[in-house]
Order: C-alpha cells, then sequence, then structure tokens
C-alpha cells in the first residue's frame, strides 16, 4: 500500500463519521476526537505524499523518510518540493509553469495553511486528539476549548483537493520531463549497452 492509498482509507474514514454525525444526529462530541485525528492525519499523509512524489523533480530528500507528525515542517518541505520542482523544471528542461498554475496552487495552499494552524496549535504532535494527557501528563485540551468540524470540514475539503490533485495538476510540465528523461535513457541503453 502507498501513502497514497493510506489517504484515500482515511479520507474516508473522515467522511463516514462524518455522514454517520449528520444521518444519526449523534452527538458530535463523542466523536470529535477521531473526526479531528483522522482530518489532522489525513493533512499528514496528504504532505508526505506529495514530497515523495514530487522528490524526483525537487531532486531535495527533505522530509522523504516521514520521520516527523509536525504539520509546519511538513507544509514547508511540501512547498519546499513544489518550489524546487518549479526551478529545475525551467532550469534543466526550459519549461516554464504558467503564473496561473502556480496562483491556483498558492490559492490551495492558504487553504491547507488556515487548517495547517488550527491543528498545529491544537495538536502540534499527533497525540492530542489522540490522548487525554501528553507525555507530561498534562492535559491536552481544557474543558472550554471548542472547535466549529463544520468550519474544519470545508477547509478540510479545499486541503484534499490539493493533496489529492497537485501531481496531476503539475503532469502537465512533469510528464513532459518524464518522456524526456524515457527518451534519454533508451539512447543511452542503445548506443552504451545500459
Amino acid at each position: 500500500m502507498s501513502f497514497g492509498s493510506y489517504l484515500e482509507s482515511y479520507e474516508n474514514a473522515f467522511n463516514a463519521l462524518m455522514d454517520k454525525v449528520y444521518q444519526s444526529q449523534f452527538h458530535i462530541d463523542h466523536l470529535a476526537y477521531p473526526i479531528l485525528f483522522i482530518a489532522r492525519h489525513c493533512m499528514e499523509l496528504g504532505f508526505k505524499t506529495n514530497i515523495r512524489y514530487f522528490q524526483k523533480y525537487s531532486e531535495k530528500d527533505d522530509f522523504t523518510k516521514a520521520g516527523t507528525h509536525d504539520l509546519e515542517k511538513l507544509f514547508g518541505a511540501f512547498k519546499l518540493h513544489i518550489t524546487e520542482t518549479i526551478k529545475n523544471l525551467k532550469s534543466k528542461y526550459s519549461v516554464e509553469v504558467e503564473k496561473a498554475d502556480i496562483d491556483e496552487f498558492n490559492k490551495y495552499c492558504k487553504e491547507v495553511n488556515h487548517l495547517k494552524t488550527i491543528f498545529h496549535l491544537l495538536d502540534k504532535n499527533s497525540d492530542s486528539f489522540r490522548y487525554p494527557v501528553n507525555k507530561e501528563n498534562d492535559k491536552s485540551f481544557e474543558l472550554k476549548e471548542t472547535i466549529n468540524l463544520l468550519d474544519v470540514r470545508k477547509l478540510y475539503e479545499n486541503s484534499m483537493v490539493l493533496f489529492k490533485y497537485t501531481a496531476d495538476f503539475f503532469s502537465k510540465y512533469t510528464d513532459f520531463v518524464d518522456e524526456i528523461e524515457s527518451m534519454y535513457e533508451q539512447e543511452m541503453r542503445m548506443n552504451y549497452g545500459y
């Protein structure tokens, strides 16, 4: 199984839980922690999926080993891989990513950043939604803390668009690179017996 298939599984679980709340009129407080954990984990998987995919084009290895749960670091690495991919497309292949495409990508990044900020404040290390106390045995949340799950759902849905379709969105540029690399490899095999 790939990071992308895990992302899809967790996305399905998030939607199933949210639909269950809507259909059953079940009190949201009883499912809030699992729902928020799944949404947060989807963000983490979304970043890690795209980092791994764009590593080939960015030629960076930052966070490719998936050794952190910190959404701020992962978001920074995600944007680094995209930025370096755009630079490499231009410098190595003379492929210019259109400004409108960069603007569209940045628009979705703003939505992701907003949700990332919420989760970073509530659950920096991916343990607050899983346990009532942290590693120092302090409460994960005070009873007075609230979050609107409908707001989270809207941001989550917009974030999932970025996570699931960024590779497809940039494929009109990266497919060209893949074709060039494939032709180069075939030529090397034919001419040099590789």
